[in-house]
Formats: structure tokens, C-alpha cells, sequence
């Protein structure tokens, strides 16, 4: 599961984490606001870059940062250069911030029934008290597409246009002809 970082940018070969070993639930996700409790970053706060969860690590933005010494250019050899990257931070060695204190909280799940819906959703609370720390709204204008219309595409009103009406004098699978093309010849029960 190494191929979520890019091995090139890694400040050292990640340790393994065996897969009876790894966090089944998470309780941070990419975009939180996290406090780091222990490393050379305690006490600063940061943004989740990206969660590492064959890692059991983060990625934090501008924090834990190191440098990380790249090849040469095959085009100019004598040029080596340097990159200052985020290095992972263990997911015990941060916690998430209360949005109301804004203080470092341990949170856990809760089950809340939405009053719209009426169906059940699972919602991260600060232990003993009533204050919910929402996840997250996900940044999908870098995943939206822009559709583009070209000469190959089909009309909408062509594909809303109904084609074929089923028949049940028509028996569904083809002649026997092709049927026997695609049973095996060698079957005993043929």
C-alpha cells in the first residue's frame, strides 16, 4: 500500500504497518484542524493534508517539514536539487481542536438521527459534552470535470429515445447454432 506517496518525495522509507495493525475507524479525515501534542512541531496547529491510513500517519500542510535530496536531471547532470516536504506524523501524536474552545479535544461517535431524513448518521462529538465537531465539506471543484460537447457524442434526446420493446415469444438467448459455438466440446454433459 506505498503507492499513496510518492516514493521519491519520502524523507525515508515509511515503516510498515502490518494490516491487522492499521486504524479500522478514523476519526480524522483530510481538511481537519489538528493540534500536534508530541515531535518537533508540539504545540502548533495545522491542517490535515492527507491521510496515510496504510501508514496510520498524516500529512499536515507546512508542518513537520524536511528536505529531501532528488536525483540529478538526466538533462544536466551537475544540477542535484533539494525539495522541503511534509513528512508523515503519527495519527497518537496529534488530536483534533474543539471549534468552540479551540483547544485540543479527544472526540468519539456518536450515533444522531437526522431530523429531515430520519435516517441515522454517525457524528464526531467532544468526550462529555454535546459539542459536535463537524467533518469537512470536500473540495470537489478540483474534481468537477468541464463536459465539453464534441461531433462523437449523442444527443440527449436520441439517447432518451426508446429502442428495443421486450417480446416474451422471443426467447432471450440467441440460435442454437451460436449456443453451440460457445459450450465447451469437451463437456460430458453435452
Amino acid at each position: 500500500m506505498r503507492r499513496l506517496i510518492n516514493p521519491k518525495l519520502l524523507p525515508n522509507r515509511p515503516k510498515y504497518v502490518a494490516p491487522g495493525d492499521q486504524i479500522k475507524m478514523w476519526r480524522i479525515v483530510r481538511g481537519d484542524e489538528i493540534y500536534i501534542t508530541s515531535g518537533k512541531e508540539r504545540g502548533k496547529t495545522g491542517t490535515v493534508k492527507k491521510v496515510l491510513r496504510s501508514l496510520n500517519s498524516l500529512l499536515v500542510a507546512e508542518r513537520n517539514m524536511v528536505t529531501k535530496h532528488l536525483r540529478p536531471h538526466p538533462d544536466d547532470p551537475t544540477k542535484a536539487t533539494r525539495a522541503q516536504i511534509e513528512a508523515p506524523i503519527h495519527v497518537s501524536n496529534v488530536s483534533l481542536i474543539d471549534p468552540v474552545t479551540r483547544q485540543p479535544v479527544r472526540t468519539n461517535y456518536r450515533s444522531v438521527v437526522n431530523a429531515v431524513t430520519g435516517k441515522a448518521e454517525r457524528k464526531r462529538f467532544v468526550v462529555g459534552t454535546e459539542v459536535e465537531i463537524p467533518k469537512p465539506k470536500a473540495d470537489t471543484a478540483k474534481y468537477k470535470l468541464e463536459r465539453v460537447d464534441s461531433a462523437k457524442d449523442t444527443p440527449p434526446a436520441l439517447a432518451r429515445e426508446v429502442t428495443f420493446t421486450s417480446d416474451i415469444s422471443i426467447p432471450p438467448f440467441p440460435s442454437s447454432s451460436i449456443l453451440d459455438e460457445l459450450r465447451n466440446p469437451y463437456s460430458k454433459f453435452r
